[in-house]
């Protein structure tokens, strides 16, 4: 080489791909795009692939936060597994479980087994004179008002009223609204037994006075005596009876006591029975007609009760 600047020229190798004799080599001519990766016969490139093999590696060499378990594993093999608790329904407060009712009760439960308790020769006096067949004027005559028989057939009826009044409310404890209860004091409800007593009170006067005013128009007082002493004494009879069971279905919870409620039902039930049939003896025994016995319930027993109730529920 001769010349003033010197130049040195670098001979490209010369591609022969068809001789493909050694020490030659080819170089790639260049390209404007890079080759996309294949894609399989899903539709999943080979880039895809290795994204998600990367992912779910990574995601199996980070720790789990979950894991499932067994309650023996976290609790002990002592643990039992139970229902959980449901909340109770409040329950309606009631008129009569308050101590004021609760402790007339028991008052009157008391002045009834000292009844028993001093008078257990009247008693024996009463059963004797209900288990005879037929009403005749000399059982049924009426005692003198100083006598031991009246005075305990008189005491029998007080604590027999003072009941039927504690019946009432109990009774209707189970058919007011249970908000009643909230607003009404321990005093009220016991004013309302001793209302529902002056009012069977109210009844019994009626009785009497319409019996006695029959009496005296029909000048037959001897004989309505002996009919006022034999309500009397079933009357009784009854208080003697059904006082244990109206004392337990008083005593019981609100919604409760319907087996004692039921026998007292039968008792009374069997009572009146009994005094039906006795009281149509004595009219078949002072020889009047049944129509006037029919009278007699009607007007003296059915229509003041009926009243009575009709003017509760209203």
């Amino acid at each position: 080489m001769t010349g003033p600047q010197a130049h040195s020229a670098i001979p490209a190798p010369a591609a022969d791909s068809a001789a493909g004799r050694p020490g030659t080599a080819a170089w790639p001519e260049p390209t404007d795009s890079i080759p996309a990766p294949a894609a399989d016969s899903t539709g999943t490139t080979a880039a895809d692939t290795l994204f998600f093999a990367d992912f779910r590696t990574a995601e199996a060499a980070a720790p789990s936060v979950w894991r499932d378990t067994t309650s023996t594993a976290l609790f002990g093999e002592a643990s039992v597994t139970v229902k959980p608790l449901r909340e109770l329904p409040a329950q309606p407060v009631s008129l009569t479980d308050n101590a004021v009712f609760q402790g007339f009760v028991l008052l009157l439960a008391a002045t009834y087994a000292m009844l028993l308790y001093r008078n257990l020769g009247d008693v024996r006096t009463l059963l004797d004179r209900i288990s005879r067949d037929t009403a005749t004027g000399q059982r049924l005559s009426e005692d003198p008002g100083g006598s031991g028989f009246s005075r305990f057939l008189n005491i029998a009826t007080a604590i027999g009223m003072l009941f039927m009044g504690v019946m009432v409310v109990k009774y209707g404890d189970s058919l007011m609204p249970s908000q009643l209860g909230e607003t009404l004091s321990h005093g009220a409800v016991l004013a309302l037994s001793l209302l529902a007593t002056a009012a069977c009170c109210g009844v019994v006067v009626y009785q009497l006075a319409a019996v006695r005013l029959a009496g005296a128009v029909t000048l037959s007082q001897p004989f309505i005596s002996q009919l006022i002493l034999l309500k009397r004494t079933y009357f009784s009879l009854a208080v003697i009876v059904t006082s244990p069971a109206l004392l337990l279905f008083a005593l019981c919870p609100r919604g409760t006591g319907g087996v004692w409620f039921c026998i007292i039902i039968i008792e009374l039930t069997v009572t009146a029975i009994l005094y039906l049939r006795e009281a149509v003896n004595l009219f078949i025994a002072k020889k009047i007609s049944i129509l006037h016995w029919f009278l007699y319930l009607c007007t003296v027993e059915v229509f003041p009760i009926s009243l009575l109730w009709l003017l509760t529920v209203r």
